[in-house]
């Protein structure tokens, strides 16, 4: 079940799952959101 948290604790764990992400990942995400730069 879900923990209470403080809005602190929030953003913190919200950092935590962040950092996580690989770059790789991440530059997939804006690509497929059609947010990346074009490549000449």
């Amino acid at each position: 079940h879900a923990q209470k948290r403080t809005i602190e604790e929030t953003w913190r764990h919200i950092g935590h799952l962040v950092s996580t992400i690989q770059p790789g990942e991440c530059e997939n995400y804006f690509a497929n959101a059609r947010y990346a730069s074009v490549k000449s």
